[in-house]
């Protein structure tokens, strides 16, 4: 991994990507010491959102089981929503 700042990040651009796309490198660009982005390859990102897609379908999975064992314990669309946006709020 190779950890840049922003300014190193703005005049080496073409040279990171470079090593993002062709030497399969991540980037980590840091802001005041504290990193703040992340660059990766493409497959890199591909694989994440494949990772993503299979969590998120396990857990659907989990939860139609769920209801089907109890129905009880099934919600509305609006309190699922609601349960949603309470886990992305930031502490």
């Amino acid at each position: 991994m190779i950890t840049v700042t922003v300014s190193e990040a703005r005049e080496k651009l073409s040279d990171l990507l470079g090593k993002v796309q062709h030497g399969h490198e991540d980037v980590t660009i840091e802001k005041h010491g504290k990193p703040v982005a992340v660059m990766i390859s493409v497959e890199a990102m591909a694989y994440f959102e494949r990772l993503e897609d299979a969590e998120l379908a396990k857990l659907g999975a989990e939860a139609y089981a769920e209801y089907l064992a109890d129905p009880s314990k099934g919600m509305t669309h609006e309190a699922l929503w609601a349960e949603i946006e309470a886990d992305q709020k930031p502490e």
